[in-house]
């Protein structure tokens, strides 16, 4: 039932209560745009990265040292993964991840000797079923054995990676090293959403540090009290102003933007966009 392990933890302050309610729907919509193409342990992996370095840099604000047991009980970590995670950065850790299991196996299959042909070096032709030298075996491998065969395989065969060769044995033979189950449209509005939601919690972060006479704009206006039947006038009259105010913006950005890049220039931007409480899947045609 969803929302069950989410419910209200017992001796929680009511602050951190509410923290963890809001931290539930940020993270729904980020997991919404990455299930299916980025792991749950690649994910989780990333994130210890990202928090260990976060609170190195809190620790060195806030005029503290930023020992491996301070780390620890800032992030909630053990001092022993703490350990582990000095010892790499950020960004090898995430070049390190295979994002998803089908890459996983995929690399696998085009660099483990066992999966190879010992004279071309390319993957080999694997049999399905079986154990050892299989893809079967490469499955259980590189995957583990909580997910079948079948569902490893049909995967990459609707997305072309692999094909299936029939005979006395069938086999299995890898066609394409790329595994991306997304289209490039897809891509490019998944990496414009998680860029866009980065961009809006900076603002709020620089605001939440700041003088309030340099804080930067980030505001929302909503209401409660839209009937659904007025919902997609209402969003085609957003459009019409949101896009008059986009084009406004961008005269703005090209008043002050300098006609070529220098050395100590700032990145500085403006965003749009018009948000509701239902889910897409849920608006009328």
């Amino acid at each position: 039932m969803p929302g069950l392990a989410m419910r209200d933890k017992v001796g929680l302050p009511d602050d951190a209560t509410s923290i963890t309610h809001f931290l539930s729907r940020v993270f729904r919509k980020v997991v919404r745009l990455v299930i299916g193409t980025v792991s749950l342990p690649a994910l989780v992996d990333i994130l210890k990265a990202i928090y260990v370095e976060e609170a190195q840099k809190k620790l060195i604000r806030e005029g503290s040292k930023p020992t491996k047991s301070a780390l620890a009980l800032i992030t909630g970590l053990d001092t022993r993964v703490v350990s582990s995670v000095l010892s790499q950065n950020l960004e090898a850790t995430i070049q390190s991840q295979n994002v998803n299991p089908e890459n996983a196996l995929i690399d696998m299959w085009t660099s483990d000797p066992f999966f190879m042909d010992a004279e071309t070096q390319l993957p080999a032709r694997l049999p399905i079923a079986g154990r050892g030298r299989t893809f079967q075996g490469l499955v259980l491998k590189s995957v583990g054995r909580n997910i079948t065969v079948k569902t490893v395989m049909d995967r990459l065969l609707n997305w072309g990676s692999i094909k299936v060769i029939s005979g006395p044995i069938d086999t299995v033979e890898l066609v394409s090293k790329t595994y991306l189950p997304l289209s490039n449209d897809r891509v490019k509005q998944t990496e414009i959403g998680l860029l866009e939601a980065s961009r809006v919690l900076g603002a709020v972060i620089h605001n939440m540090n700041s003088e309030p006479q340099i804080r930067v704009p980030q505001q929302g206006r909503w209401t409660y009290r839209l009937s659904g039947k007025r919902y997609q006038e209402f969003r085609n009259r957003a459009r019409e102003l949101l896009e008059s105010q986009i084009k406004e913006g961008e005269a703005l950005l090209e008043e002050f933007e300098e006609p070529k890049k220098e050395p100590g220039q700032l990145t500085v931007g403006i965003g749009w966009y018009q948000w509701s409480d239902h889910e897409p899947e849920e608006e009328a045609e």
